[in-house]
């Protein structure tokens, strides 16, 4: 009986020629393989060059696939099999592994959690403004703003937490993904993102526009600032949503980068990759950017003597901080 993983140099010789001559007679490539493995295609050449061996849940998984038993593929010999009891793989690529529904979902998630953070400011200076109208005294009205503005950034810690989780799930079940998009379908992706970036432009614009005329109209410096905020938001969340699912159409970055991402946790020697370690100072950075931005905003919400309505922009300014530290990153931390 064979019923373990390929080790010896008959078994890893006579796997790797039946899986070769199996994927083949399928009329299947390495990609199409990988990709209903969740694996990448650089494991496929290596298990069919003899340079590595898969684990046994894969081995598993390609007995399903092929309809053999696991002592067939790592021991028996498969070449003999005939090739019209095999049904061949379809032609025209599907999205076998719920892609596209995965990226809908992650665009519209980031997209909202960030325009809600930006809603927050926004419903913050829109309460204190119907306070001042309404007569209501300037500490109720700051208290309940504070409140909404923490409702609103815990909602949009909500959306994006988990959803950048279960992207990082996906990717590293399914680091390579064969292109299904036809050309009408990446035509209608392209009339959208245009859609939803001249969409969120004029929003930001008459956002713009709106402040001014309410502050040299009315004299309300805390409303016009609640309004161009909330087109802001609205304008901010349409442009990301729209870009996010156009890039998500570009199956090529997501099958280099989730490549790029197998590899991260460790190289050969035991450390880390040259990009995992980018990755991780770049990551600490940004972390410790954001966390002074935070502590930096409370201070100028809650603490007397700092207290000043433009608190907010203490976290915009850390976002750009957090690109400049990873651009700087990616160009002098040494690639060996």
């Amino acid at each position: 009986m064979c019923t373990a993983r390929p080790t010896s140099e008959r078994h890893i010789m006579s796997f790797r020629t039946n899986l070769s001559y199996l994927r083949m007679s399928r009329s299947m490539t390495q990609e199409q393989l990988a990709m209903l493995l969740g694996v990448s295609r650089q494991s496929v050449t290596k298990w069919e060059s003899g340079k590595s061996a898969p684990e046994m849940d894969k081995l598993l998984k390609l007995c399903e696939i092929f309809s053999c038993t696991l002592d067939e593929l790592v021991c028996g010999d498969l070449t003999s099999r005939e090739t019209q009891n095999i049904p061949p793989a379809s032609s025209a690529p599907v999205d076998l592994c719920g892609y596209d529904e995965e990226r809908t979902g992650f665009a519209w998630s980031i997209s909202l959690g960030v325009g809600c953070f930006i809603l927050g400011p926004a419903l913050l200076c829109l309460i204190q403004s119907a306070g001042d109208v309404l007569g209501i005294a300037a500490k109720t009205s700051e208290t309940a703003g504070a409140i909404g503005l923490l409702a609103l950034v815990a909602v949009g810690l909500a959306l994006i937490i988990p959803a950048s989780m279960r992207h990082a799930a996906f990717v590293k079940d399914h680091p390579y993904i064969e292109d299904f998009y036809t050309a009408q379908e990446r035509e209608q992706c392209q009339e959208s993102f245009i859609r939803h970036l001249v969409g969120g432009i004029l929003l930001i614009l008459a956002g713009v526009g709106i402040c001014i005329l309410i502050e040299s109209l009315l004299a309300k410096d805390t409303l016009g600032a609640g309004l161009l905020l909330g087109c802001v938001a609205l304008g901010v969340w349409s442009i990301i949503y729209g870009s996010m699912l156009r890039g998500g159409m570009d199956i090529d970055s997501y099958n280099s980068q989730s490549a790029e991402f197998a590899e991260i946790p460790v190289a050969n020697d035991g450390g880390l990759t040259p990009k995992g370690r980018r990755d991780r100072i770049a990551g600490g950075l940004c972390g410790a950017i954001m966390l002074i931005a935070t502590i930096a905003g409370l201070v100028m919400l809650f603490v007397p003597g700092y207290a000043t309505p433009y608190f907010w922009l203490a976290w915009p300014i850390g976002g750009l901080l957090c690109g400049v530290a990873s651009n700087l990153t990616s160009a002098f931390v040494a690639e060996g």
